[in-house]
């Protein structure tokens, strides 16, 4: 909407500038700004409370010697009922619920006796235990044989012995009355809650200081029990203390602490089953990271065993290439020697078996005709054959005359010297 500097005005000496400023989507410093810019007066500071108040207030009027170009200004009126409330109350967390959720049933197992009846054979256990480690040691009837069977995990002095198993027993009662229970593992010493399957190990001691009273008051093993409780409940997470303050006691937070081991199971067995999933998770990973590696492997070597062949193949290929070349250069040589010797008219019965002895070698050579041979084999068909170095007389003067002039590596010497 268009509102001109006078109905500007009015607006704002009618609501404070807070208000106003929200309805018109703005910010009161951006409508004074507005305000300021058309030199419109704003309330000043305390006016709406002294108007609330019946207190005589001063109104500043509109002057009308503005001469400023700006003489409307756009604004947008919005619905405060449309925008969305923002709730700032923290929400309780599950502990609170779970203690409210208890408070609203019989809570008669959750009060802490203020005199110890001892009628679970725990308790009365648990009881002489005590009494029994406070006892010194050499002055014990038999200190290797104890009749007692379990006992809880308390430390505590003597004179707090019964205030504290008043606790542990109400605390076991309350366990009880929500469908768990507690387990004692004698060889470690240790006492559990049982939870929805979970353990949770609980124990109860007392706080000790130092003895001002003592020769040496710094000697721990001088420090004196001071009445002060400490419950404390350790998981694999972390350690939760309950304690006497100088405003509550511990008997006062009975259904807190069974609160706090409902919700400390719950969220352990959802970490337990999160734990087991994600090992389960893994346990696939891995079998499928296996497979996969099996598979590979087992290709590598089928790929392998095919190039293996390939290559095995392509080589007797080209070694039957290169036999059929060298048959094939023999027979070429073979022909321009029989033509060489008939030009110079040479030939004779003894060249004729030369001849057609390198014949058979070609043949012999060659893989398509494959003529056997009465001295070589197949594996001498792929020996490197090295031309036959020919040295001075000077330097083999035992050589003889037919080793350094036969018939194919010195066919003109060779005719020389038989004619």
């Amino acid at each position: 909407m268009k509102l001109t500097r006078k109905e500007l005005y009015d607006l704002v000496w009618s609501e404070p500038m807070t208000s106003l400023a929200k309805r018109l989507g703005l910010s009161d410093n951006g409508l004074r700004k507005h305000c300021k810019s058309m030199n419109i007066p704003t309330p000043p500071v305390g006016y709406w409370s002294k108007l609330e108040h019946g207190k005589p207030v001063e109104v500043t009027p509109l002057s009308e010697n503005y001469e400023g170009k700006k003489t409307t200004v756009d604004l947008r009126e919005v619905d405060i009922s449309k925008e969305k409330q923002i709730d700032l109350t923290p929400a309780p967390n599950i502990k609170t619920i779970r203690e409210l959720e208890i408070r609203q049933g019989d809570i008669s197992s959750f009060i802490v006796p203020e005199v110890l009846y001892a009628k679970d054979a725990l308790i009365i256990d648990t009881k002489e235990k005590h009494r029994e480690d406070m006892i010194p040691w050499s002055q014990r009837k038999n200190p290797y044989k104890s009749k007692i069977k379990d006992s809880l995990d308390i430390y505590v002095g003597e004179k707090s012995i019964d205030r504290a198993l008043c606790i542990f027993s109400t605390i076991i009662n309350a366990l009880r009355f929500r469908g768990y229970d507690i387990k004692i593992d004698n060889k470690k010493n240790i006492t559990y809650a049982l939870i929805k399957e979970e353990e949770i190990q609980i124990s109860l001691s007392e706080r000790r200081k130092r003895n001002p009273e003592a020769a040496n008051p710094y000697d721990n093993n001088n420090n004196i029990f001071c009445g002060e409780f400490h419950f404390k409940i350790s998981s694999r997470r972390d350690d939760v203390v309950f304690k006497d303050t100088p405003h509550t006691r511990l008997e006062d937070k009975i259904i807190a602490i069974v609160a706090y081991l409902e919700v400390r199971a719950e969220e352990i067995k959802e970490e337990r089953i999160a734990e087991e999933e994600r090992k389960i998770r893994q346990a696939e990973e891995e079998r499928i990271r296996r497979e996969i590696e099996v598979k590979e492997c087992e290709e590598r070597k089928k790929f392998e065993t095919e190039r293996q062949a390939e290559l095995k193949e392509f080589r007797m290929m080209f070694n039957m290439a290169e036999r059929l070349r060298k048959a094939n250069m023999l027979r070429q040589y073979i022909a321009d020697y029989e033509e060489y010797l008939r030009t110079s008219d040479a030939m004779d019965d003894k060249a004729m078996a030369k001849l057609d002895w390198a014949r058979k070698k070609a043949d012999w050579l060659d893989p398509f005709i494959n003529l056997e041979d009465e001295y070589l084999n197949e594996d001498d068909k792929d020996q490197r054959v090295e031309p036959i170095k020919t040295e001075s007389n000077a330097r083999h003067s035992s050589t003889t005359e037919t080793e350094r002039y036969n018939f194919w590596s010195s066919p003109y010497r060779w005719f020389n010297k038989k004619r």
